[in-house]
């Protein structure tokens, strides 16, 4: 047990940003308070002493040397208090801080170790109850003491009472400790159902349209139904071992209390002890229950939040992919990207298989191709997410892994098919980029969206729903364009910005686009034959490989991966192409 618990606060130990004056405040006031707890059963046998020997001015000392005994009691347990409420605040503010650090330097393999659930109930509660644990640390430590100093206050007054008090212990100790650790047991099952239920239920939040147009719900509610069940089964199993640890135990207890009675009872008749040697045996057995329930309350509350420590620790352990960056500080780069001989596995499996291409200022270069051909891989080893196995990937003549991390990101930027906005005003997503509103009216007025946003009844200070719900699809891409173009980025990519908007907004982005190739190189990935068209430069892939190169109009008469691409109406092994 010893050696449990002892592992549990080394875990908290290594994950915890705990404040050490708090602490160390907490342990001393902690101490105080417990000590003064100690004097009160004293202060209560004194005056039973002296007052039946008639001894008032005694008496009255000793009253008075109860009620401070009282009064330290409760100032101590205020102080503490002050400092675990302080404690608990600096916890929690530090450990969010770690978990927004781990949180955003996540790759695509984090979800493949960390469900979403349980991210976001570590945030939020687990968090809140890690807060706890110094308290309870310092709780634990304190009634362990307080034990120790009753055992021998009660050997000082009576041998044979003070092993009757350890067999008390002992029983009530080993029951509780083994009730805790099946509670335990199935708390944490409790824990995993609840990830899951947040799971399912952000699920249907977010794809209530295909939960109602597919009519799904009937599958979705038979997984809840065993989420259910399983959470069901845990909680009945737990509250057996709970009633068995708060009630049941309870009958012990008593029973060693009345024991207790009985044998200072037999003692006093006999002549070996005294009234107020039996007053302060029963103060001091009182103490010891009150002190055994708060240590395995205190031990259960450990145990509880360990499942804490340990479900936020798997978060911070969690280790993404680490690409080294350069100390190549140029930010003054024109933007001629260049793959030599590239290739690149994932998970063992060929992605891209001798990539040669280059893609230069003021053009408009496509990557087009059957879904899994490469096109997407080529943009993640752009934006560095991956290395190479080999070849080489140059930026104006300069290996991309040369710049160093703050350059390389403010020049190379990309805008995705569905571009996340955050639930805040439109001024204050772009100011997550750049504050100057002056650029952002620019930016705006260049891609078209400007009219649009000063017709909203808050203009700017619009505030848009989470994922931007109450604009629509076309609105919110342009805005994303314009949060890239704040970042002065010279390399844009562009991954299927037109592939869900309807003809009109579609056509608006393809003429924005050819007025970001003005200064700006320009990458995509399209299955629309419009876009295609109106590209100075195609880049076809197959199966990690560039099987045509060229304009649209050399691509269409000579290369049959391009012909076939474009006559594709409905769905294939590659994808949904139109044939306009």
């Amino acid at each position: 047990m010893i050696k449990e618990y002892y592992h549990f606060i080394k875990d908290y130990f290594k994950l915890a940003q705990f404040n050490k004056k708090y602490f160390i405040m907490m342990l001393i006031t902690a101490f105080l308070y417990k000590g003064a707890n100690l004097l009160i059963p004293l202060g209560a046998a004194l005056i039973i002493k002296y007052i039946t020997i008639k001894n008032y001015p005694m008496t009255y000392l000793s009253l008075g040397f109860l009620a401070l005994s009282y009064f330290l009691y409760r100032l101590f347990f205020f102080i503490n208090h002050k400092y675990y409420a302080k404690n608990n605040h600096y916890c929690y503010v530090h450990l969010q801080q770690k978990i927004f650090d781990k949180v955003s330097m996540i790759d695509d393999n984090f979800t493949k170790h960390i469900n979403k659930g349980k991210l976001l109930n570590s945030v939020n509660g687990d968090v809140m109850d890690i807060g706890d644990m110094c308290d309870r640390i310092s709780e634990l430590i304190m009634s362990i003491l307080e034990f120790l100093v009753l055992i021998i206050i009660i050997i000082n007054c009576n041998v044979l009472i003070s092993f009757f008090f350890i067999i008390f212990t002992t029983l009530y100790i080993f029951i509780r400790n083994y009730t805790d650790r099946k509670v335990d047991f199935y708390y944490r099952k409790q824990k995993r159902n609840v990830d899951e239920y947040r799971v399912l239920f952000s699920q249907i939040t977010k794809g209530s349209s295909e939960v109602k147009s597919f009519g799904i719900i009937e599958p979705l509610e038979e997984k809840l139904k065993k989420i259910n069940k399983e959470w069901s089964k845990a909680y009945n199993t737990k509250r057996k071992y709970v009633i068995v640890r708060d009630n049941d135990v309870n009958f012990l207890t008593y029973g060693f209390k009345i024991f207790i009675y009985f044998l200072c009872l037999i003692l006093l008749v006999k002549g070996n002890i005294t009234v107020d040697i039996v007053v302060l045996i029963i103060g001091y057995f009182d103490s010891l229950c009150v002190s055994l329930r708060k240590l395995i309350t205190t031990t259960t509350t450990i145990r509880e939040v360990n499942v804490a420590v340990n479900r936020v620790q798997s978060i911070l352990d969690y280790k993404p992919r680490t690409i080294p960056s350069g100390e190549y500080f140029n930010d003054v780069i024109e933007g001629r990207v260049k793959f030599d001989h590239v290739y690149f596995s994932y998970n063992n499996k060929i992605t891209l298989n001798d990539i040669s291409f280059e893609a230069i200022p003021h053009k408009i270069t496509t990557l087009v191709g059957h879904t899994g051909s490469g096109k997407t891989t080529i943009f993640n080893l752009l934006l560095r997410l991956y290395k190479p196995d080999s070849g080489d990937i140059t930026i104006d003549d300069n290996d991309i892994y040369s710049y160093a991390k703050e350059v390389y990101k403010s020049n190379v930027s990309i805008v995705n098919q569905r571009p996340f906005v955050f639930n805040m005003s439109i001024k204050a997503n772009f100011d997550l980029v750049d504050k100057d509103k002056s650029r952002q009216i620019e930016m705006c007025k260049r891609v078209g969206i400007h009219d649009f946003i000063m017709s909203l009844p808050k203009g700017y200070d619009t505030v848009l729903r989470e994922d931007a719900k109450n604009i629509s699809g076309g609105q919110k891409q342009l805005i994303s364009i314009v949060r890239t173009l704040l970042t002065d980025s010279e390399v844009l990519l562009f991954d299927e910005v037109t592939s869900s908007l309807d003809p009109d907004t579609a056509l608006k982005i393809e003429n924005v686009l050819q007025d970001l190739k003005k200064d700006h190189t320009i990458l995509i990935i399209t299955h629309k034959k419009e876009l295609m068209k109106k590209s100075d430069y195609l880049i076809v892939l197959n199966e990690g490989k560039i099987v045509g190169m060229g304009t649209h109009k050399d691509l269409v008469k000579t290369n049959k991966y391009y012909q076939d691409l474009i006559a594709r109406k409905s769905p294939s092994k590659g994808g949904v192409f139109d044939n306009e």
